[in-house]
């Protein structure tokens, strides 16, 4: 019984403070929804590491006496980079593609994208290059040993490309997290509010409970859990948001990068791992602002 009324007044606080309580299911939401979006970019972008680092390799370019000679890497000179290469640790693999391999496969990438730009370079245009695949890409110590040897024109690290990507992702993570915490404070003072204005309109009711025998926990509880139930709702709506937006936002607008692996997708499983934590977090969130709330506002 002692329950059912906690529960009772709880659920008929929600409704006397019906505008209040709306304003906090909504930003509310929105906070945790914010807080979710950030957890699926990290996510996102781990993976999206993982797809790059899987096909990157470095480019280590010759000079032109070098390109224009070397069909096999026959020469001292091409031999030389690629015995040093080889015989380092951390490289997994090195392949030499001479000039017109280089033009083959620079036609096979472009062709189709880019005829106007196929037309206009000349065979002769690209080097010839061994192509090294490192054990770990974010690791390039390995090519120190060849980037200052003279026959050795350029050496062009694809992982550089893969950092700017990945920094616009968390640059766009850091964002989400930044309005989260902006619109959680936002709910903290409205979680107060609502939670004062409340235990003013039972003020008499909660004395006359405690001159009885009442304790603080009874006559707190009610509050505490008006709030830690507008954050369940608002969690919920935060989660059917994110699914909905998922499915018809960001799928339709990402579908394609998504098919060439240009980044990796948020699945529905992420969102479904992502929401009991922000569910908790809300919770507890709330929990304890009200708590905070009635311990400064209630003396007695």
């Amino acid at each position: 019984m002692r329950l059912g009324f906690v529960f009772r007044e709880a659920f008929a606080g929600l409704y006397r403070n019906l505008t209040m309580t709306i304003a906090l299911v909504i930003t509310t939401a929105i906070s945790l929804a914010l807080l979710a979006t950030g957890f699926l970019v990290t996510g996102m972008t781990e993976r999206t590491k993982e797809i790059y680092l899987d096909r990157v390799e470095v480019m280590v370019q010759f000079d032109d006496a070098t390109s224009a000679k070397d069909k096999d890497c026959s020469t001292p000179q091409c031999r030389e980079v690629r015995d040093i290469l080889e015989e380092s640790d951390g490289v997994e693999s090195v392949t030499f593609r001479s000039r017109e391999q280089s033009y083959q496969r620079f036609k096979e990438v472009f062709e189709n994208t880019d005829p106007v730009l196929v037309a206009q370079t000349s065979p002769d245009a690209l080097p010839a290059a061994l192509h090294v695949r490192l054990v770990d890409p974010l690791d390039p110590k390995p090519l120190d040993k060849v980037r200052d040897l003279p026959q050795v024109s350029d050496v062009i690290d694809q992982v550089d490309d893969l950092r700017a990507a990945t920094d616009n992702l968390d640059a766009v993570r850091n964002a989400t997290f930044l309005v989260a915490a902006i619109q959680s404070i936002a709910a903290v003072f409205l979680i107060a509010n609502m939670v004062q204005i409340a235990a003013f309109s039972r003020r008499e009711e909660m004395q006359v409970m405690r001159m009885v025998g009442a304790s603080r926990w009874f006559t707190q509880a009610p509050f505490i859990l008006e709030a830690v139930a507008a954050t369940i709702i608002g969690a919920t709506i935060a989660v059917a948001g994110l699914l909905l937006g998922k499915q018809f936002v960001l799928d339709q607008a990402l579908r394609g990068l998504y098919d060439a692996r240009l980044i990796a997708p948020i699945t529905t499983n992420d969102i479904w791992v992502v929401a009991p934590i922000i569910a908790g977090v809300g919770i507890i969130f709330a929990a304890l602002t009200a708590q905070i709330t009635l311990r400064l506002y209630v003396r007695k």
